[in-house]
């Protein structure tokens, strides 16, 4: 029988769905954090590492049947929440930068008339821990880390880049960063300025929805599923 595997990702756990051709489902999940204190500790290789358990956990449920297995995996959501700032060999610089004390800098970009000329932009509202204002903190708060950084990534892209080698985004989430033009279809040249960053230090943007993607040999064997497996992103 062949299954299809879902998964979401986010800073507090790894979960997924177990689903069968009969539509039967088996669900589970593996925690990362439980409270803020654990949640603010988390490193980009924790998360990364945590997906590849929750894969060969739900791969091992169908070892008792030599006919069974996992057809496809549907990354179903992965969490935007969080940002990761990494060096030229896309190694990270720090924990996950998740949105902690933040809130001072949307409300600065409110009263400086900011926030609605971004927002009308990217068609969202501008969060505490949306990644545009987590790179401001980052900038004023931690001016090091910042000036060593090379390359941004969500959550979403650091686990496309770490399973498939691509350094990518979809639009809606580019649109969700706080950084991109909806309207131009570019990363915006208003919060780049802010930001002090350019396009080189972003994910490409890209359509997922006639894409597949593939493992590498690595991948499949820390999770035992095959190479041949289908993954796709929403």
């Amino acid at each position: 029988m062949e299954y299809t595997l879902t998964i979401d990702v986010s800073l507090l756990s790894v979960k997924t769905t177990l689903i069968d051709e009969n539509n039967a489902q088996r669900q589970h999940e593996l925690p990362l954090a439980t409270t803020y204190a654990e949640r603010a500790t988390i490193t980009p290789d924790q998360i990364y590492n945590q997906t590849l358990a929750a894969i060969k956990e739900a791969n091992k449920l169908l070892l008792d049947s030599p006919a069974a297995k996992i057809e496809e995996i549907i990354f179903s959501e992965i969490s935007l929440d969080g940002l990761m700032p990494l060096d030229k060999n896309f190694e990270p610089l720090m924990p996950v930068i998740y949105g902690q004390d933040t809130q001072k800098y949307v409300d600065a970009l409110i009263m400086n008339g900011v926030t609605g000329q971004l927002q009308r932009k990217m068609g969202l509202s501008l969060l505490d821990r949306t990644p545009f204002v987590l790179i401001l903190w980052l900038k004023n708060e931690q001016p090091d880390i910042y000036e060593k950084a090379v390359h941004y990534m969500s959550l979403q892209s650091y686990i496309i880049y770490r399973l498939f080698g691509k350094n990518i985004i979809s639009r809606a989430y580019a649109a969700r960063t706080g950084l991109y033009d909806l309207v131009t279809d570019e990363w915006d040249t208003q919060a780049l300025a802010l930001s002090g960053l350019t396009t080189a230090a972003l994910p490409e943007v890209t359509d997922f929805s006639d894409q597949t993607f593939t493992i590498s040999d690595e991948v499949a064997t820390r999770t035992g599923i095959s190479v041949l497996t289908t993954f796709h992103l929403k």
